[in-house]
């Protein structure tokens, strides 16, 4: 599409002077013959003359229609746009002003909004590369790096671990993924099968097997205190004590670690193919709960990139995998127990086989009306888990849940999700009976008080 960019200088061609070979066909109208000269020797096409007169527009028009970039000073912007409008009335025209010009066929651009939408993104970008040849610096020389995620690894942790393994240039030989539990929840479990994603359970002491450890969506911290220094933590978690880590990244306002490692493979340049594009994009999904739940304009952009490149029929599949039977009578036993107060849902599901279930019957009773809170716990192995979920409008669920659980195990979260896990010998050693009935009640309690005060 042919278009005219005006300004008396080349401040517009030195900003974009690559333009031509976009969609867009310039037509560069400047004032001064050297900079007529300089444009034209690089190949562009321009006209020059005084820009508050006819003359100029009359060589750099063809139909009279063509749409218009107008950056003058505020002094000459009105005879400048005279003498355009006497040449062709009719063309749309974008002042660069801070000053909103009222008149037919006109918009404004304000400068600050070039910073904003050029020059912020720009710099964003150049950190974020700067970050990524820092990353593979840490592990440049390492001949296998150990990729790292939480026990029981939802989809955002498996995505951003392909994620890295791609941004590092490894193979599933020199750059394994790794959790000390398994992939229990069934979407998780679809995920791995139908991406063909490689995920290996290992114990602690395997760690020392390896020159480096990176961890994705996750913290040394959350693994346990066995765990020393690694090389690389990537995380959108909040950052509970210092994370021991050489090269770190977490960024508690991103609703996905899956957004972070978008970026840095857009910063790095690499391409993304269909199969980690389907990760990522779930991933994003997952821990957004559809782009509704904490999602950020980074997550938005990262989901938009990510939107073309994934395989759709894929992600159908991820979503509704198969149920186990058994689920459903958790399900029924937690609806069953259900209870609620100011404004919050509580139920307790007794005994479950893996802790995704409790976080995702969390997900699915929020939908209740009238329910602002979900809170859902159940007890996996010799844990007590609680799931958290809310609207997103009232206080914010992890300082809730570490207000009332964190005195006696692991609490906290985000905004709107947050979840706290309690050994049993520390349940007991609080005072707390452990019977199904008694872990309600007291799960109710220390919630409800919490969020009272």
């Amino acid at each position: 599409m042919r278009c005219l960019l005006v300004c008396s200088d080349d401040l517009l061609w030195r900003m974009v002077p690559d333009l031509g070979e976009a969609r867009l066909a310039p037509v560069w109208v400047v004032e001064r013959p050297r900079d007529r000269a300089r444009i034209a020797e690089r190949g562009g096409d321009v006209v020059a003359g005084r820009l508050d007169g006819e003359a100029v527009f009359r060589r750099a028009f063809r139909t009279g229609y063509e749409p218009v970039l107008l950056a003058v000073e505020p002094a000459r912007q009105a005879r400048v746009m005279a003498a355009l409008r006497a040449v062709a009335p009719h063309a749309p025209v974008v002042a660069l002003t801070e000053t909103r010009v009222e008149a037919p066929g006109v918009a404004t651009l304000p400068q600050a909004s070039v910073a904003e939408r050029v020059i912020g993104p720009a710099l964003e970008r150049a950190l974020t590369g700067a970050r990524v040849e820092r990353l593979r610096a840490q592990v440049a020389g390492a001949e296998r790096v150990l990729i790292m995620m939480q026990d029981d690894p939802d989809p955002d942790a498996i995505a951003s671990a392909l994620a890295l393994r791609t941004l590092l240039g490894r193979t599933k030989t020199s750059a394994p993924i790794a959790t000390f539990g398994a992939v229990t929840r069934p979407e998780n479990r679809a995920m791995i099968r139908i991406l063909d994603i490689d995920v290996e359970q290992i114990k602690p002491p395997a760690l020392e097997e390896y020159e480096a450890v990176a961890m994705v969506d996750t913290q040394p911290a959350f693994l346990g205190e066995s765990i020393g220094e690694v090389d690389v933590v990537i995380d959108h978690h909040p950052e509970e004590v210092p994370a021991r880590a050489r090269v770190k990244d977490i960024r508690p306002s991103y609703g996905a670690t899956s957004t972070m490692l978008t970026e840095y493979l857009r910063a790095a340049d690499v391409r993304v193919r269909e199969r980690l594009a389907t990760a990522l994009a779930y991933g994003i999904k997952a821990d957004t709960l559809h782009l509704e739940r904490g999602a950020t304009r980074a997550d938005l952009e990262a989901f938009r990139f990510l939107h073309g490149l994934a395989n759709h029929s894929a992600l159908r599949r991820i979503e509704r995998p198969d149920l186990p039977e058994a689920a459903l009578d958790v399900l029924a036993r937690g609806i069953g127990r259900r209870r609620v107060e100011q404004g919050a849902l509580l139920t307790h599901l007794g005994r479950v086989g893996y802790p995704e279930l409790v976080a995702q019957f969390a997900d699915l009773l929020l939908g209740v009306e009238g329910v602002e809170w979900a809170v859902v716990s159940g007890v996996v192995n010799a844990e007590v888990h609680v799931s958290v979920r809310n609207v997103g409008y009232v206080r914010a669920a992890g300082d809730v849940v570490r207000a009332a659980f964190g005195d006696v195990g692991s609490a906290g979260g985000h905004r709107s999700m947050a979840k706290a896990v309690i050994r049993l010998r520390e349940w007991r050693a609080a005072g707390h009976r452990a019977t199904a009935r008694a872990i309600a009640d007291t799960v109710a309690t220390r919630f409800l008080r919490a969020l009272r005060s």
